[in-house]
Parts: C-alpha cells; structure tokens; sequence
C-alpha cells in the first residue's frame, strides 16, 4: 500500500511537472523603445508618436518628467483623439531666486488592447528647463 501512495504521488509530481513545462512553453515577446527630449527654456509645443500594430495585445507608457523651471503639461492621447492621461508640473522658483529647484512628475499607463495605430504623446512646456523621458512597451500576448 505504502508503494502505490509513492507510486502515485511520483506519478502526479511527474505530470504536474510536465504540464508546467508546456505553460511555460507560451511565448510572449516585448518591444521597448526609451527616448529623452531635453527642454533648455522652451516654449514649442512636441508631439511624441507611438505605433501601436495590430497583434500588440498589451501596452505599457511611462513618462518621467524632471524640470529646474517653467511649467510643462504632458497629455496621452489614443489614436481616436480621446485623452488617455495627463499630468502638469512647475516649478515655484523664478529665475531671480537663488534657490535651486528640481520638480519631478511621473504618469504610467498599463493599457490591454490598445486601440490600433498611431498614440501622441502631447509635451507642452512654458519656458521649460529640464527633460523628459518616455519609455514604451508593447506586447504582443
């Protein structure tokens, strides 16, 4: 009897083993694309286009901004016009102050299913010092 509960028990280890293996066996690959725009006391609008394909399944913005002055607002919007997310910052220093400032704003998207085609990334600074940095990912699950 102590031998068949062995058997058994070897046996289900066995075939819990084996259908782990095929889970795993699943692929899943990602595309990563990271950029700095780098802001010296702008004003000019910049759009920031991410290409969304067909068979991306998931996708992931992130949107780190660190500024020294002006103010800047950051706008996500999908391919049909509709806003996705936005953040503002600003520095409360003017350039008279002898103070030293840095203000730091950070947005992440996790969207499943994005609408396919082209996302922008709207950057919008006032006299902005400081930069930004993007950094998407798209999966194709």
């Amino acid at each position: 009897m102590k031998k068949s509960i062995q058997f058994f028990a070897c046996l289900f280890l066995f075939a819990s083993i084996v259908q782990a293996q095929q889970y795993s066996q699943k692929s899943c690959s990602a595309v990563t694309l990271n950029r700095t725009i780098e802001f010296d006391g702008s004003s000019e609008s910049e759009n920031i286009i991410i290409d969304v394909s067909e068979d991306t399944g998931k996708m992931h913005v992130g949107i780190n901004s660190t500024i020294k002055s002006g103010f800047l607002t950051v706008e996500l919007y999908d391919p049909k016009g509709n806003k996705k997310g936005n953040f503002s910052i600003e520095s409360q220093q003017n350039s008279n102050n002898k103070k030293k400032e840095l203000v730091c704003g950070q947005m992440q998207k996790y969207i499943d299913d994005p609408v396919k085609g082209k996302w922008v990334i709207l950057l919008t600074p006032n006299k902005v010092k400081g930069e930004v940095s993007i950094c998407t990912s798209m999966y194709d699950e």
